[in-house]
């Protein structure tokens, strides 16, 4: 009995950490993919979650199932929830929508996304909800290849996963396992080969600061039919190859833009922040509304774009002044690096440019409009890319540069002196570089009063100097790429020295820590 007794008293423990610390647990997550040789795919997807707290609720309570308006169809097959006694609740019609994402209305161009809703009722700790979609891409991105990736894991445990895939016999494909070792139960039957994994009890993934990206830790499932990143190039310089080319308008704006530059360099640079600073930055990733980049002349006139639109104009505007630029299709620091080994479009989440100077990668990218030319985010660096020639329709497989930590600095330079009475006089001088200087323009950038301002430089000198008002500063002209960024300002701090008997007394300048 007081064996028994222990049992449940576990049981209940697990019950409740589980609900505490990840607040649904996925019971069943059936995966069955089919492919066909022209590039069409089936997939069809099971789920059961057991919902264990209000945190689960909020998660789960509303399905959002994304897919392509232009390339797939989606196909609700069920949707319920089972109460704790059994009883099941069906969502009413109401409950299925297909809706815009929230970008559409301030970026009306960007049109393939939608997402297909089931708002679960009756969702409350203690449910099960069952659901299964189908989602088919009757319009294959690219023509007689297909390609797919199927988590097993996640943030949240899972106690049952299956993957079941299924492709023409005569078709090559290229299938992969990560974090898991585990063979396939291959069959073979009517023209198709078959490939099915089952795992049970798969942990979650912990969440930690600063931790990899999810999908490089999960245990997951990758699939081919391309051979090589060639095949990628080609498609996509098909699908940018009109896109990049300038029109009258283009020329004109760029002709505008470097009047008065002298030499290629100066006027690389005048259109490299052109665009960072003039094309509003929709943050779309790579594919998410397609992989078609729109044409530069429409992301010109209309000042906003993805990723993809902002390479376009940029190799668009180059061209102009008789500079090769080049698509670079890259996985960013928040996405698992490129498998060199499986080539897939879906291996990249952003897309940037690069030239060729000096016989070296330059590597450019105007999303960000706080980055200098010949800077690359933290995001962009380490990575291996995809850079395409549009023009000979072949890729070259490269790796951004790791910028070394030298370049990377937050320093402050004081002279000050203290007169009899202890008062502290001088002047402090913040100068900041690579890392640091794209956060402090972005910082600067997004305030809208000089009170805001000054509040900020306050708390900066204050890590430095504490009790320190400001009075006057100086900034630099931070919108400026081509400028240095620093923090000029006078400073004073009434009784800074005081003396304690024979002692004097004062506060040692702090320093300060950034963390990411």
């Amino acid at each position: 009995m007081k064996s028994l007794i222990l049992a449940i008293l576990a049981f209940c423990v697990a019950i409740n950490t589980y609900a505490s610390t990840y607040g649904a647990k996925i019971l069943k997550d059936n995966v069955k993919v089919k492919c066909y040789s022209d590039g069409r795919k089936e997939w069809i997807e099971e789920k059961e979650i057991k919902i264990l707290s209000r945190e689960g609720v909020k998660e789960f309570g509303e399905i959002v199932i994304p897919f392509s308006h232009e390339h797939q169809k989606v196909e609700i097959l069920y949707a319920y929830t089972v109460l704790p006694d059994g009883r099941t609740v069906k969502p009413q019609k109401n409950a299925f929508n297909i809706v815009y994402p929230p970008f559409q209305a301030m970026a009306p161009i960007y049109s393939d996304l939608r997402y297909q809703t089931i708002s679960m009722p009756a969702v409350k700790p203690g449910v099960i909800l069952k659901y299964a979609f189908k989602v088919e891409t009757v319009k294959p991105y690219m023509k007689n290849q297909f390609w797919t990736t199927n988590f097993f894991q996640s943030v949240y445990p899972v106690e049952h996963a299956t993957f079941k895939l299924s492709v023409p016999a005569d078709k090559k494909i290229k299938i992969k396992e990560y974090n898991f070792y585990k063979k396939p139960v291959i069959k073979r039957k009517a023209g198709r080969i078959e490939y099915f994994y089952e795992l049970h009890n798969i942990p979650p993934i912990k969440e930690e600061p600063s931790m990899p990206p999810v999908g490089e830790l999960a245990k997951k499932i990758a699939v081919t039919s391309l051979s090589s990143w060639n095949q990628v190039a080609r498609w996509y310089s098909e699908l940018a190859r009109e896109a990049v080319e300038p029109d009258n308008y283009v020329k004109e704006t760029t002709l505008k833009v470097i009047k008065g530059k002298k030499g290629k360099l100066e006027q690389i640079k005048a259109i490299y922040n052109f665009v960072a600073q003039n094309i509003r930055y929709v943050g779309l990733e790579f594919g998410i509304n397609g992989y078609k980049p729109h044409t530069a002349s429409s992301v010109l006139k209309n000042r906003y774009g993805d990723c993809k639109d902002h390479a376009t104009l940029l190799i668009a505007m180059l061209k102009v002044i008789g500079i090769k630029g080049y698509p670079v299709l890259i996985p960013t620091q928040g996405v698992p690096d490129m498998d060199v080994d499986m080539p897939t479009p879906t291996a990249f989440n952003h897309e940037i440019a690069a030239i060729k100077l000096n016989g070296k990668w330059l590597y450019l990218d105007t999303t960000s409009d706080t980055v200098p030319f010949g800077e690359l985010p933290a995001s962009d660096q380490g990575r291996h890319v995809l850079i395409v020639d549009v023009e000979n329709q072949k890729g070259f497989i490269e790796e951004t540069p790791i910028y070394p930590a030298e370049s990377n600095r937050e320093e402050f330079i004081g002279n000050f002196t203290v007169d009899n009475s202890g008062n502290l006089k001088g002047n402090l001088l913040f100068n900041y570089t690579g890392v640091y200087a794209h956060r402090e323009r972005a910082i600067l950038s997004s305030f809208t009063t000089p009170y805001d301002e000054k509040q900020f430089i306050e708390r900066t000198v204050s890590s430095v100097i504490p009790g320190f008002e400001v009075e006057k500063f100086k900034i630099s002209n931070y919108k400026n790429l081509n400028k240095k960024m620093f923090t000029f300002l006078p400073t004073e701090a009434a009784h800074y020295l005081r003396q304690e008997q024979n002692i004097l007394c004062y506060s040692t300048l702090l320093h300060q820590h950034t963390q990411d």
